[in-house]
């Protein structure tokens, strides 16, 4: 008879048993010196995770019994990072960040560890975000990690008014000329207009003027000079003189300056290339005037006050919500003919006019907020059924792809109004409930701590509007929350409310703000209005119209502005701002 049998974990037990006779210094026969610090361990271990040792122990000609010792230089592996590097070949675990990434790169590299890369480009491709592309790409540069280097080049490119921007330009600054150089010859580079793009190009120059000169004729072409603004041109005029090589570009600037003076001024949107953005506000799904469910998505361009169908959804619905993400449009929840409160969840990406499923929401949900704050998508209340209210806040993980409770708000609402601040905190003003069995808007505001999951009730209010109220930060801790009959300021400090006369005033076809209309802050003091039904009073009466209009309000003047008429009348659509691609306009354009 024989039988086998198979220890569990036998190789785990193994390698334990290995790592502690190296913490013991027991049969070990290599030994690491680094920055007078001796770290002792087995050569077969090394050898097997390591192909520089392998190579080591090959071109030493060693036999057996013979003891290996590795010097290692102390500018490019210090001892700690010597030790974390043991433990991984040992265990098999390690832990990866921002803050070490670098440095378990430089061990990988050295070791030649081709399982500890991946570990760390894993980690980079997951942890990319807006604000560290740029070092990750010299990362991904540095030690070849070529799907990386992509992804991050991708992050630079879609987000290249923020890197040309306040908070990015000096990292921008130190770009070496082949990465600054792509950046300014791709066509789909996100800018907010050609002046920016010029304008990097100047600051990348004058940093480095002695070694850059020479790059300034070569990447001049780069820009679409039919595209920049006459004031951005003629103030180039004075540092283009400054470059040695500033004939060719120079003349080009005066021939464009020259023809604009004798033609009619133009728009110069047309001239952009084709990654410029456009600020523009999206209108989704929406309920038509005998009932029909909507499921197409139009675009207002804000400084050409037109329209253009920009796609259709994968499903039409009403009182669903929608917010965006860079070059992405996330939209969820509604209600149809067959189902009041969807759980169907969706994301558009509009540089390639695609649509992605996403996992459902863990409920359905209709009248619920969508907002993003600090890069993440988050769902604020809603209703399941009517007056069934909520008081869940979710968040889409985009790594674990799925939604997930981020936390509650004081008591449950839908169609609350939401601002927020400094990418970390999201403001919850008023909402619908019901209070004591009875329908009711209820004045309060909650702050949700992003990082922390809490809410926190600053206080409620009284208050006599049964609409979204318009918010904005007037200064940085005064909230700002205005109505129709009052309005109210909201110092966050003192944790107090004063009265304000800055009302809103009724919309020019003499209604009040409802929560079936689309309503989005665009730019400072600014408020765009469309679609919504026509009634007066606070109920739907059974024969009503939808509103065929959209409205633009100045809120330092308080005037109403009638802009170009959307290309549907709708009610109940979700509503973001986005920017849109210049190649958007090679769409059908609806005026």
């Amino acid at each position: 008879m024989r039988m086998q049998f198979t220890e569990k974990n036998h190789n785990s037990l193994v390698l334990q048993a290995l790592n502690k006779q190296r913490k013991n210094r027991e049969f070990c026969d290599v030994v690491l010196s680094v920055d007078q610090q001796v770290f002792s361990a087995h050569l077969n271990v090394l050898a097997a995770v390591s192909t520089h040792v392998k190579n080591l122990i090959s071109s030493n000609d060693m036999k057996l019994g013979d003891e290996l010792f590795i010097i290692i230089d102390a500018n490019f592996l210090n001892p700690t990072l010597v030790e974390q590097l043991l433990d991984y070949f040992y265990t098999g675990k390690v832990l990866v960040s921002e803050k070490n990434v670098e440095e378990l790169l430089k061990g990988a590299n050295y070791f030649n560890s081709e399982s500890l890369r991946a570990h760390c480009s894993d980690f980079l491709l997951r942890s990319l975000k807006k604000n560290n592309c740029l070092c990750y790409l010299f990362l991904a540069n540095t030690y070849e990690l070529k799907e990386v280097a992509n992804s991050a080049y991708a992050g630079i490119r879609d987000n290249f008014y923020y890197w040309s921007g306040p908070e990015g330009i000096s990292d921008l600054l130190r770009c070496p000329h082949q990465i600054f150089g792509k950046l300014l010859r791709d066509e789909n580079l996100h800018v907010q207009n050609e002046d920016q793009a010029f304008l990097a190009l100047l600051q990348w120059v004058k940093h480095k003027r002695g070694e850059r000169d020479k790059y300034f004729k070569k990447f001049f072409p780069y820009i679409h000079l039919t595209g920049v603004s006459t004031k951005m041109l003629l103030a180039a005029s004075h540092e283009v003189l400054l470059f040695e090589s500033h004939s060719g570009p120079l003349a080009q600037m005066e021939t464009i300056l020259s023809d604009r003076k004798q033609e009619s001024p133009q728009s110069l949107l047309l001239f952009q290339r084709k990654g410029a953005l456009m600020d523009s506000v999206v209108i989704l799904g929406g309920q038509k005037e005998h009932g029909r469910f909507n499921d197409g998505v139009f675009a207002y361009i804000i400084e050409e006050n037109m329209w253009l169908k920009l796609t259709e959804m994968p499903y039409k619905a009403a009182a669903l919500s929608a917010t965006s993400v860079g070059r992405y449009i996330y939209v969820s929840g509604g209600t149809t003919e067959q189902i009041s409160g969807l759980k169907t969840a969706w994301r558009y990406d509009i540089d390639n006019n695609s649509w992605t499923k996403l996992p459902d929401l863990p409920i359905g949900l209709v009248f619920h907020t969508m907002v993003t704050c600090g890069g993440v998508v988050y769902s604020v209340g809603g209703s399941t059924a009517p007056r069934k209210y909520v008081s869940h806040i979710y968040k889409y993980d985009e790594r674990k792809e799925k939604w997930m409770l981020a936390g509650k708000m004081s008591i449950p609402m839908d169609a609350t109004a939401l601002i927020t601040k400094e990418d970390k905190s999201i403001y919850i003003v008023t909402g619908r409930c019901l209070v004591n069995g009875r329908f009711s808007r209820v004045g309060m505001v909650d702050c949700f701590d992003t990082q922390t999951g809490e809410v926190v009730q600053y206080l409620t209010f009284p208050i006599e509007f049964n609409h979204k109220p318009l918010l904005s930060f007037q200064q940085d801790n005064i909230l700002s929350i205005q109505s129709h009959k009052q309005s109210l300021n909201i110092n966050l400090q003192k944790i107090k409310a004063n009265k304000s006369m800055n009302t809103v005033p009724l919309l020019p076809n003499n209604y009040t703000l409802d929560l079936s209309h689309a309503v989005c802050s665009i730019g400072d003091n600014k408020v765009f209005v469309c679609g919504g039904i026509i009634c007066a009073g606070d109920k739907r009466p059974e024969d009503y119209s939808v509103n065929p209009n959209a409205y633009l309000l100045d809120q330092k003047t308080g005037e109403w502005k009638v802009l170009s008429d959307p290309p549907e009348a709708l009610d109940c659509p979700a509503c973001c701002t986005v920017k849109l691609p210049c190649k958007i306009l090679r769409k059908i354009v609806i005026r």
